[in-house]
């Protein structure tokens, strides 16, 4: 439990990082407040949580949240992923950067809660190093990318011009029971899923392919650390988050020894392989480790049998 517990809203906060992220908050006695631009699903509602129906672009709505809740901390996860983003990008801009943008201000008339904001590998674009240093020059190829930099720039405007504590990480991708469907990407997840309903699985990659991966707890746990920690020890005003780097047959092979019926192949998609064989096996994550003890679930073994753990609970 905190000796201080803190008032915090999630923006985003129906989604399933932001549910998990609840429930480690609550576990260490802070307010949590859920703000989503929809009810959240009856059997997603997590107890002891307040929820606000609003959209993130309701400036009178989030003006309204921070001050009637007096918000001490700020997880600013509302935004469009890559895929509507694409589809929609005015949309994607005022979701994901005018939004943003308001929020900053608002958040200085407010108290100036502290704000935690989620950046992104693919902030990065794709010609890439294999193993991926925190200061590489970030040239997104995708409006959700164009909208995470943005944001990211302007967090560190406000630190330094009018002493906003923003903290950002970047995660890459994130292993998950609770990937969408749609995810190109998120291959390995859906391999977890079949695997727990006891269905064949057919991955859209050849065997070697891999990219830099997190646990989806480990990423809770990395936006906590960072929350948290002492802001004299931050040297940084973004960090990197990195885990692993299973190939697809390690993925097979892992998901096998708990599931031994597991059947699986390999037909490799050549939209999916050319978006991983641009992606990085590492990011640096050297900064994370030194000022505020990042450490990860490193091994795949552990990380698959933690992962059927969440699935047995769904």
């Amino acid at each position: 439990m905190s000796n201080n517990p803190k008032s915090i809203l999630i923006t985003g906060g129906n989604g399933n990082i932001a549910r998990l992220l609840a429930k480690r908050l609550l576990n260490d006695n802070h307010s949590v407040t859920c703000l989503d631009i929809t009810d959240p699903d009856p059997g997603s509602v997590v107890e002891g949580v307040d929820y606000i129906k609003a959209d993130i672009c309701d400036e009178s709505a989030i003006e309204s949240a921070l001050k009637s809740k007096q918000t001490e901390v700020v997880f600013h996860l509302a935004s469009l992923l890559s895929g509507s983003s694409e589809i929609d990008r005015k949309r994607a801009f005022n979701v994901n950067a005018l939004a943003t943008f308001n929020l900053f201000e608002l958040a200085l008339a407010n108290g100036s809660p502290k704000i935690i904001f989620p950046g992104t590998g693919a902030s990065y674009g794709s010609d890439v190093p294999s193993i991926l240093p925190e200061n590489h020059p970030q040239w997104p190829e995708n409006i959700y990318g164009v909208t995470k930099v943005a944001n990211e720039r302007l967090g560190v405007y406000y630190k330094l011009k009018h002493g906003l504590d923003f903290r950002c990480l970047r995660p890459p991708l994130v292993l998950s029971p609770y990937a969408p469907p749609a995810a190109l990407t998120a291959y390995a997840s859906h391999a977890y899923v079949a695997a727990a309903k006891g269905e064949a699985f057919t991955f859209p990659v050849s065997r070697k392919i891999g990219m830099s991966s997190i646990y989806i707890e480990d990423l809770v746990e990395g936006f906590v650390q960072l929350a948290f920690a002492p802001k004299d020890k931050l040297r940084q005003h973004a960090y990197n988050l990195h885990a692993l780097c299973p190939t697809a047959q390690e993925i097979a092979d892992s998901i096998q020894k708990v599931k031994p019926d597991f059947q699986y192949n390999f037909e490799s998609d050549p939209k999916v392989e050319a978006l991983l064989t641009t992606a990085p096996n590492v990011f640096v994550d050297s900064g994370a480790r030194k000022d505020w003890g990042w450490k990860p679930i490193s091994d795949l073994d552990a990380c698959t049998a933690a992962i059927f753990k969440l699935l047995g609970e769904q």
